[in-house]
C-alpha cells in the first residue's frame, strides 16, 4: 500500500454486503405475502371446520331420527333424505378442512424456512461487517505504523531501530489476533 496515495482502496466487502441485503430485502417481502396468505388460510380452515362440526351434529341428530322413527313412510323418506345430504355435506367439508390443513402447514414450512433463512442472512450480514470493520482497521493501523516506520527510504526517519521492531511485532499481534478471530466466527 502506497501511503501516498490518497485515493481510497476498492470495498470490496460493498457488494457482498449489498447481495445479502437484496436477498434478505427479497425473502423478507415473500415472508410478509405468505404470512398474510396464511391468515387468510386459517380464515378459511376455521369456517370449513365450524360447518363440518355443525354437519355432524345434523347426522348425528337425523339418525336419532330414524332409529325413533316407525311411521309415516313420507317422514322416513324425507329423514333419509337429510341423511344421505348430511353424510355428502360432511365428507365434502371434511376433505376440503384436510386438504386445507396440508397446505396451511406447506405453507407454514415454507415460512418457517424463509425465516430460517433471513435469520442466516443477517448472521452472515453481522460477520462480514465486522470483517469490513476488521480490515479497514488493520489498513489504518498499517498506514499509522508505516507513517512511523517510514516508509520508501524512510529508515533514516527513524533512527531508533528499537522502535521498528516493536512496531514489527504490533503488526504481528494485531494479524495474529485477527487470523483468532475470524478462526472463532467460523
Amino acid at each position: 500500500m502506497d501511503p501516498h496515495n490518497k485515493v481510497p482502496p476498492p470495498d470490496n466487502y460493498a457488494a457482498f454486503l449489498a447481495r445479502l441485503d437484496a436477498a434478505t430485502t427479497s425473502l423478507s417481502t415473500r415472508a410478509r405475502a405468505l404470512d398474510k396468505a396464511l391468515t387468510a388460510v386459517s380464515l378459511l380452515l376455521g369456517r370449513y371446520q365450524r360447518a363440518l362440526r355443525g354437519w355432524e351434529r345434523r347426522l348425528v341428530r337425523v339418525n336419532e331420527e330414524l332409529a325413533r322413527h316407525s311411521g309415516e313412510p313420507q317422514t322416513s323418506a324425507a329423514l333419509n333424505e337429510l341423511q344421505r345430504t348430511a353424510v355428502q355435506m360432511e365428507s365434502m367439508h371434511s376433505a376440503q378442512v384436510l386438504r386445507l390443513t396440508k397446505k396451511l402447514s406447506l405453507m407454514q414450512g415454507r415460512l418457517d424456512a424463509i425465516g430460517r433463512s433471513v435469520r442466516e442472512l443477517e448472521v452472515s450480514r453481522a460477520k462480514l461487517d465486522t470483517s469490513r470493520r476488521l480490515s479497514q482497521d488493520r489498513e489504518n493501523l498499517s498506514k499509522a505504523l508505516y507513517e512511523l516506520a517510514g516508509t520508501g527510504g524512510g529508515a533514516a526517519k527513524v533512527p531508533d531501530l528499537g522502535l521498528r521492531n516493536d512496531l514489527k511485532e504490533a503488526r504481528e499481534a494485531v494479524i495474529l489476533a485477527e487470523a483468532l478471530l475470524e478462526v472463532k466466527e467460523s
